[in-house]
C-alpha cells in the first residue's frame, strides 16, 4: 500500500511528526514499511505492507485511521462530506444472502479532463488519467476500497425514477447493467446512475472472473469482504461531492439506501485487572516499578482513538468494536493485544517477575514420578506415543485426517509396534515402558484413565553360568521384574490364572487378545479388583520378527493411587533377643489347587509366634490313582519375650496340618 505524505498530511495533523517517526511507530505496531522514497513533486511516498488479518488497512482511509490511532491524532474527513437527504429501507432476506445498495441519479454532467491534484493522486499508484468520471471511480477505489458503479441512465432505463430505486428488483437491474457495461469510458455520458452495491457472493465471483477491471479494482471483488472496509456511506457521499464539483452539475434529488438487517455484534467484556496481569508493568523513566501499570484512562483513550466504543457500568466494562475490525478482534485477549500494540510493545518490561514461592505437586504426581523412577532403575526405557490413532474404538468427531480419527484405549499396542520396528531395524528388542492416558467409551459415558504398560525380554542376555550360552529371560523372571515394581511401591497384589477369571474391565478384556492362550495372568489389588494383565505376547497377528519370547504388561494406575494413599507408614520394632525355631512341614493337596488357595488355608492359623511361611519344595504325583502334589513349607517361629519350647511349636504345627487336612476333605 503506497500513501503520499502530502495526502496523509491533509487527513492528519502531522506538523511536528516526521516520516521516520511514523515509520518507527508503524513497525512497532506490526506493520512493515518496505521503503520511503521521494518523487519528482517533492513528495514522500510510504510503501506500507500490512498483515493478512488487517484487510481494513488496504485503503488510504484505512491505513490513515490506523496511523491516527497510533499517533493519537484526529482524522480530518468531515470536510469532504455533504448534507444530502438519504432515504433508507431495510430489506428482509436470508442472512446467507445479504445485499446492500446505495443509489442515486445525477443529470447533466460534463465529461472533461480531471484536475491536476486528482491526476497526481492516481499517478502515485501508476493509474493513467482518462476523464473526470473514470478518475473519480479509481480515486474512490484507492481511498476507500469501494468500487462505485457509474452507469449511463439510458442503459438502465431512460425514464428511471426515484421510486424505482426504492425497490430491490430495481437495484438488481442497475447492478446487472453495470456488470454488462463494465468497459464504459464515459465519453458521451450526460445522465448517470451512481450505485455502490454489496452483491450476492455468486455475482461478486462472476464479476471477479469475467470483468476486465484494472487490478486495483478487481482485487476488491476477490475477497468479498465488504464488512472490513471503511464506511460505505462516507465513500458514496464523497463520490457525489466530487461529481457535482468536477462535472459542473447539481446534487441528486435523493439518495436511496437499501440494506439487509445487520447482525448485532455482542460487545466484548473487558476486565482491567485481568489485562494488567497479562501485560504487566510499563516503563517509567526506564525504571521497573511493579505498581506502574496502564491506567484505565489511558486504556479508554487508546480505545477511543481506535474508534472503539466503551460502555462502562458500575462494575463492568464492555467494548464495542467497529464493523471493519470484527474479523480480527473477537475476544478480550485481542483487546489486550491492541492496547500493547498501540501503547508500544517496547514500553513494557520483558522481565519475568521473581517469585520466591514454590509450587506444590499433588500426591498422585509424586507417585507417578516414583513409579517412573522405579521402572527406569530396573532397566526399562521410557517411551511416549501419541494418544491419537486410527484403530481405536473411541472415535473423534471431525478429525484432522483419517490417520488420527480415534483415541487410544490401551498403551500396549503401540509398545508392541515399537518393538517390531526396533527388532526389524536393529535385530534387538528394547525393553520399554510408557505412562500415559487412555480413553474408554463405555455405555453412556467416556472415561479417561492413566495406565502403565511395558514390554520385557526379546534379548539373550541371561547366563546361568559363565560358560553357557546367554538365554532370554523366562516368564518367571519377567514376572519378578513386575513384582519388584509393586514391592517398591509398597503395594500388595495377587495373581490369578487367565482361564479362571471373569473380567469386568473393558480394558483388560481387549488386552487379552495380545497374549498367548493360557500364557497370561490377571493382577488384582488388595480389594480383589482387576488392575492389570501380564503375559507372553503372541507372535501371530502381531508380525513379531523374533522367536525369542516377549512379555508385556499393562496396569491401571488410578486404583493404585487410592490404595497407596490409604497405606499407613511402616512401623519398626526391635529384633527379638531369643533364637528362632525353623520347622518344615509337608502338605498334600490336589493338583488343581493354586498356591493362593493353599496359603489362604495356612493363614487361618492365628498365632503371634509365626514369623514367616515359605514354600521350598513341590513334588507332583503323576499316578492315575492319586493325582496330587506334595508341598514343602518352611515355617519360622519366634517369641520376642522368651525362648520357645518344643511343645509350643508342636501345637502350632499341628494346627497347620489340621487346617490343611480339613480343607482338602471339605
Amino acid at each position: 500500500m503506497n500513501i503520499s505524505w502530502h495526502w496523509l498530511s491533509e487527513l492528519l495533523d502531522l506538523k511536528n511528526i516526521t516520516p521516520e517517526q511514523v515509520y518507527n511507530k508503524l513497525t512497532l505496531a506490526g506493520f512493515e514499511l518496505e521503503n520511503i522514497k521521494h518523487n519528482t513533486d517533492n513528495d514522500i511516498i510510504l510503501e506500507i505492507s500490512n498483515t493478512t488479518n488487517r484487510s481494513d488497512t488496504n485503503s488510504v482511509i484505512g491505513i490513515t485511521q490506523e496511523i491516527s490511532g497510533i499517533l493519537q491524532c484526529c482524522l480530518n474527513v468531515q470536510r469532504t462530506q455533504i448534507n444530502i437527504p438519504f432515504w433508507r429501507q431495510a430489506i428482509e432476506v436470508d442472512d446467507s444472502n445479504q445485499e446492500e445498495y446505495i443509489t442515486s441519479i445525477i443529470n447533466q454532467i460534463e465529461i472533461k479532463e480531471s484536475p491536476n491534484w486528482l491526476k497526481d493522486r492516481l499517478a502515485i499508484y501508476n493509474i493513467p488519467s482518462i476523464n473526470n468520471i473514470h478518475d473519480i471511480i479509481n480515486f474512490i477505489a484507492i481511498k476507500w476500497s469501494h468500487h462505485i458503479n457509474i452507469i449511463e441512465l439510458n442503459k438502465v432505463s431512460a425514464d428511471l425514477t426515484i421510486d424505482q430505486l426504492k425497490t430491490l428488483e430495481g437495484n438488481r437491474k442497475i447492478a446487472q447493467a453495470a456488470f454488462e457495461s463494465h468497459e464504459n469510458t464515459y465519453k458521451q455520458t450526460s445522465d448517470i446512475v451512481i450505485q455502490l452495491s454489496k452483491n450476492l457472493p455468486s455475482i461478486t465471483r462472476k464479476i471477479y472472473e469475467r470483468c476486465r477491471y484494472p487490478e486495483h479494482i478487481k482485487i476488491l471483488y476477490k475477497s468479498n469482504d465488504a464488512d472490513s472496509r471503511p464506511s460505505n456511506i462516507e465513500a458514496y457521499s464523497e463520490v457525489v461531492s466530487l461529481i457535482t464539483k468536477l462535472c459542473n452539475t447539481q446534487y441528486p434529488e435523493q439518495i436511496v439506501h437499501l440494506s439487509t438487517y445487520h447482525k448485532l455484534q455482542k460487545p466484548i467484556h473487558f476486565n482491567y485487572e485481568k489485562i494488567y496481569k497479562i501485560l504487566g508493568p510499563v516503563k517509567y523513566k526506564n525504571a521497573y516499578t511493579p505498581q506502574n501499570l496502564i491506567t484505565p484512562n489511558t486504556a479508554d483513550k487508546i480505545f477511543h482513538n481506535l474508534y472503539f466504543i466503551n460502555h462502562t457500568s458500575r462494575h463492568k466494562t464492555y467494548v464495542e468494536i467497529p464493523k471493519y475490525r470484527i474479523k480480527d478482534i473477537e475476544r478480550e485477549i485481542d483487546l489486550a493485544e491492541e492496547l500493547s500494540r498501540i501503547y508500544g510493545f517496547n514500553q513494557f518490561f520483558d522481565l519475568i517477575p521473581a517469585n520466591k514461592l514454590k509450587g506444590q505437586q499433588s500426591t498422585n504426581k509424586h507417585r507417578l514420578n516414583q513409579l517412573r523412577s522405579i521402572c527406569r532403575s530396573i532397566g526399562l526405557h521410557e517411551v511416549i506415543h501419541s494418544s491419537l490413532g486410527e484403530r481405536y474404538k473411541t472415535k473423534i468427531h471431525n478429525p484432522l485426517n483419517i490417520e488420527y480419527d480415534s483415541l487410544r484405549n490401551n498403551l500396549l499396542w503401540k509398545l508392541i509396534q515399537s518393538s517390531i520396528y526396533n527388532i526389524k531395524q536393529t535385530k534387538k528388542s528394547l525393553e520399554m515402558f510408557e505412562i500415559g492416558r487412555v480413553f474408554l467409551k463405555q455405555p453412556g459415558q467416556y472415561i479417561e484413565r492413566i495406565h502403565l504398560a511395558g514390554v520385557l525380554g526379546g534379548n539373550k542376555i541371561v547366563r546361568n553360568t559363565w560358560d553357557r550360552q546367554p538365554q532370554n529371560i523366562s516368564w518367571f523372571q519377567a514376572k519378578g521384574d513386575l513384582e519388584e515394581i509393586f514391592e517398591r511401591l509398597n503395594i500388595s497384589i495377587t495373581w490369578n490364572k487367565s482361564d479362571n477369571t471373569q473380567l469386568d474391565s473393558f480394558t483388560l478384556k481387549d488386552l487379552q487378545g495380545y497374549f498367548k492362550i493360557k500364557q497370561y495372568a490377571i493382577l488384582y489389588s488388595h480389594d480383589q479388583q482387576p488392575i492389570g494383565i501380564f503375559g507372553e505376547i503372541k507372535t501371530q497377528n502381531t508380525n513379531l520378527p523374533t522367536t525369542d519370547p516377549l512379555y508385556g504388561f499393562e496396569i491401571i494406575i488410578d486404583p493404585l493411587m487410592i490404595t497407596s494413599s490409604s497405606i499407613s507408614s511402616p512401623h519398626f520394632k526391635t529384633y527379638t533377643k531369643y533364637p528362632s525355631i525353623i520347622r518344615d512341614i509337608k502338605i498334600e493337596v490336589p493338583q488343581t489347587w493354586t498356591m493362593t488357595k493353599v496359603l489362604s488355608n495356612l493363614y487361618t492359623v492365628k498365632s503371634d509366634f509365626i514369623e514367616s511361611i515359605e514354600l521350598f519344595d513341590v513334588y507332583n504325583n503323576q499316578s492315575i490313582q492319586n493325582r496330587s502334589k506334595s508341598l514343602g513349607f518352611r515355617i519360622t517361629y519366634s517369641n520376642p519375650n522368651s525362648t520357645l519350647t518344643a511343645q509350643e511349636v508342636n501345637q502350632i504345627e499341628q494346627q497347620f496340618k489340621n487346617a490343611a487336612i480339613k480343607k482338602v476333605h471339605e
